[in-house]
């Protein structure tokens, strides 16, 4: 069986850095998914099965270990033309972010980086990203839980590898950037969510990370991974209650994702075409403050969630919710596992009409069951 994603039409939306941007293409550092309805064959559950484009499955589903990921970064791998500049204080970390061209590698030595804000404003290639790299022993904080942005990447085509960003107001930002991975990095300890894609920030990745343990300041705004704007938000990141914010085509991969107060994914009304796979969950959405109170909550369209699993939560671990008219439909659920301390269900919809997509099984982890509406056979 396969169940179809309706092709959604495209529209223009402003930036809070650049021009209106359109996009007809889609193409995540240089995976293509345009074309592409996201649709899903029937396969049986010991053999999930998912097709995105030309994505390969071993690459979306491998799953992660019950570990937290840990980043291995051997030796600073430059591209082509580029050089590397190696950092091992915030006053040279922030001198470099300034300078960087399209290609170079920032290297940053172990030890902690502290400032109001470090900025990744410059813009990468699609042949020449821009790489900041450095271990789980290179920190990146605003040395407050209550303010300023660990890292923000205003820029496109950045990759962020293995580093981690703690005691900062928010983790790590995205507004308006594209075709940015962030891959093995560790942020926790946030006042309020731990990352951001935000103001457009479109076909972007975030894998084998560790999100923990945000919203310490303000619980409710502890979201692990957050995509999107709330339409209460749209005037002030975007410029106008009537554009959306259409952080498009982000993928959430083989993440580790705790203790976030509300919920471990928010995927807001206005994003589109999203894939959340292979992530593991423990006591995300704990605390229900805000409404937060499961692992996903899926408000945007054409989301395709799969092969996650995980335990503990204040409702459910999967939702839907229709927050405008047009928003929170065509999503597809199918081989996540619930282990334990869901008290809800494993999938809650807002509505049947929402044209959600739930796979059947013959049992959940879950106390209420697998979902409130039909599942699919």
């Amino acid at each position: 069986m396969l169940w179809p994603v309706p092709t959604l039409s495209r529209s223009c939306a402003m930036s809070i850095r650049r021009a209106p941007i359109c996009t007809s293409a889609i193409t995540v550092l240089g995976v293509t998914l345009a074309g592409a309805s996201l649709p899903l064959a029937s396969a049986s559950a010991a053999e999930p099965r998912v097709t995105l484009g030309n994505v390969s499955e071993s690459a979306l589903l491998a799953a992660p270990t019950q570990d937290a990921p840990s980043a291995t970064i051997a030796s600073t791998t430059t591209e082509p033309n580029g050089s590397t500049v190696t950092v091992t204080n915030s006053d040279e970390l922030t001198a470099a972010l300034e300078a960087v061209q399209p290609g170079q590698t920032i290297a940053l030595a172990d030890g902690v980086y502290t400032s109001d804000q470090f900025e990744a404003a410059a813009d990468g290639t699609e042949s020449a990203p821009i790489t900041l790299t450095g271990s789980r022993d290179a920190i990146l904080t605003t040395g407050d839980a209550a303010s300023g942005y660990g890292l923000h990447i205003t820029g496109d085509h950045w990759k962020v590898l293995g580093l981690s960003v703690t005691n900062s107001g928010k983790g790590i930002v995205l507004d308006g950037s594209n075709h940015t991975l962030i891959s093995g990095v560790d942020v926790g300890n946030t006042g309020t969510e731990g990352v951001h894609f935000r103001a457009g920030s479109s076909d972007g990745i975030i894998e084998n990370s560790h999100i923990h343990d945000t919203g310490t300041v303000t619980p409710d705004y502890g979201e692990g991974i957050y995509l999107g704007s709330a339409k209460s938000n749209w005037a002030r990141i975007m410029g106008s209650s009537s554009v959306m914010d259409q952080s498009d085509r982000i993928i959430v991969r083989n993440n580790q994702i705790s203790n976030t107060s509300t919920e471990g994914v928010d995927i807001k009304e206005g994003t589109t075409g999203g894939l959340i796979t292979g992530n593991v969950f423990t006591n995300a959405g704990y605390s229900g403050a805000n409404y937060g109170d499961s692992w996903v909550d899926v408000k945007g369209n054409a989301y395709t969630i799969i092969g996650n699993s995980g335990s503990g939560t204040k409702k459910d671990a999967f939702q839907v919710h229709s927050q405008i008219d047009g928003w929170g439909r065509e999503n597809t659920f199918t081989d996540n596992t619930v282990h334990g301390d869901v008290p809800g269900y494993e999938v809650w919809v807002e509505a049947p009409s929402l044209g959600t997509v739930v796979d059947s099984e013959p049992i959940s982890g879950a106390a209420s069951g697998v979902t409130n509406i039909s599942a699919s056979e």
